[in-house]
């Protein structure tokens, strides 16, 4: 076969093929170039030969191109590049283009023959999923969430650096630990419940969902809130259904349980309070009704009652942060004369409030007063407040900056033995008093009636 002959045949398969082809002398003079070419850029095969093929690579790239191309024409090597070609309507696409050397017998080049291959979809493609992938880490990094996926064949879970950071790991990239690791670092009470979601999900018969909330013990000794949610990946395995890894995102949750437990709190609060209302008004009626003359007079007296109750009510308001500044103190006298004035019966109940001037500042003045309302809510339900003829004693002394408050009932019905259960309002006088004032309170149950001994540090009491 005549070397004529070859070029026929490279002719005709170069216009069969579907990508644009050329070729070029050893100096890199481009001699032909096939229909698909001509049609694509719309130049003229003579506008193409020599260095007129340049002229339709994209600015961008053309510097580079050609710097490669002249180093593939004088060391022989192959040429591979990606650049954008123009087309016939003056837009750029993507091309893969490639360039390999005949050599003659001697071994010198004798030819260059080169493809240019559209992948401009694909280029498209790749460019839109680095978008989407950098969209997903900014909304990853916006929500402060963190990636992970667990190998369930092998055993093995691996954290992306969000999940890291949440967990206080000092790693970039990619981080794979066992799952008997990261069980350790789930709390001890959540570690089974976690499993059982697990397996829960990748159970073929499961809809593969996973979503858990759980405590976990970070390398400093913390303990934080975490939620995580995920989606189990199933494959045929033997003709079986298998769940073959679980993938998903997590978030730190403490500070949201930490809210949602205080509202819960309040919540609880709040019903007692209300009962505690209720209690405090049938109470009140029945305390009126058995010293008011007729109708006129008890609705006089309850009136005189609620009114002293809501005076109460308006010391023992929360402040804000910006009335917390600017409160001025209530003294200890004052405040308990207020909580117990809704209580008081001419003649039938002794009540005897006795101590030193001491202020109360703003930011305690709450605390206190709901501890005292407590004690003058359950004495007017079960002890010296509800017997006519009882008697109560609130006498406070101050020494080495610690107030030292007695609260005495007797005349009461007679105590046989210390309360079988500690309601809501026991638990929070305890907690305010040591929690929030920094205090101890102590109850002694003696047969003639209740006594409480609060101790209060001077510097929290004014505060």
């Amino acid at each position: 076969m005549d070397f004529k002959e070859t070029e026929t045949q490279f002719a005709v398969l170069a216009e069969s093929l579907p990508q644009l082809v050329w070729s070029a002398r050893p100096d890199g003079h481009v001699d032909y170039v096939n229909r698909r070419w001509c049609e694509f850029t719309g130049l003229l095969p003579e506008q193409s030969t020599g260095e007129g093929w340049q002229r339709a690579i994209h600015p961008d790239e053309f510097p580079g191109a050609l710097d490669h191309w002249h180093r593939s024409i004088a060391t022989g090597e192959p040429y591979e590049r990606e650049f954008r070609l123009r087309n016939a309507a003056g837009h750029y696409e993507w091309f893969l283009t490639r360039a390999i050397p005949i050599q003659d017998l001697t071994g010198e080049i004798a030819r260059w023959f080169g493809t240019c291959t559209n992948i401009d979809r694909q280029k498209q493609a790749e460019e839109s999923v680095r978008i989407l992938e950098c969209q997903y880490r900014l909304a990853l990094e916006a929500a402060n969430l963190g990636t992970w996926q667990i190998d369930l064949e092998n055993r093995r879970i691996t954290w992306d650096e969000g999940s890291c950071a949440l967990y206080h790991l000092p790693h970039n990239g990619l981080y794979s630990l066992t799952l008997e690791e990261a069980w350790e670092m789930v709390h001890p009470d959540d570690r089974e419940t976690v499993k059982a979601r697990i397996a829960a999900a990748a159970d073929p018969a499961s809809d593969g969902h996973y979503e858990n909330e759980y405590r976990a013990v970070l390398p400093d000794g913390r303990m934080r809130w975490f939620r995580s949610h995920g989606q189990a990946l199933y494959r045929e395995v033997s003709g079986e259904r298998r769940a073959v890894s679980l993938y998903g995102v997590i978030s730190d949750i403490t500070e949201r349980h930490a809210l949602e437990e205080g509202q819960k709190l309040l919540m609880r609060e709040l019903n007692h309070r209300v009962k505690n209302l209720f209690a405090i008004a049938n109470g009140m009626v029945s305390m009126t009704a058995r010293t008011a003359k007729d109708p006129k007079d008890m609705a006089t007296a309850l009136r005189g009652r609620l009114s002293a109750l809501s005076r109460a009510h308006e010391l023992v308001q929360p402040v804000s942060a910006a009335e917390a500044g600017a409160g001025t103190a209530v003294e200890l006298s004052r405040l308990i004369g207020a909580v117990l004035d809704p209580y008081k019966q001419a003649g039938e109940n002794r009540i005897v409030i006795e101590g030193p001037d001491v202020p109360v500042g703003a930011n305690t003045t709450t605390s206190l007063a709901l501890v005292l309302h407590e004690l003058a809510t359950n004495a007017a339900k079960y002890g010296c407040l509800s017997w006519e003829g009882g008697e109560l004693a609130i006498c406070w002394t101050v020494q080495d900056d610690v107030a030292e408050l007695l609260w005495t009932e007797s005349g009461g019905p007679p105590i046989e033995a210390p309360p079988g259960f500690e309601g809501f309002g026991t638990q929070l006088s305890q907690r305010s008093i040591t929690g929030q004032l920094g205090g101890a309170l102590e109850r002694e149950w003696r047969p003639e009636g209740l006594r409480v001994r609060m101790s209060l540090p001077l510097s929290r009491l004014t505060a």
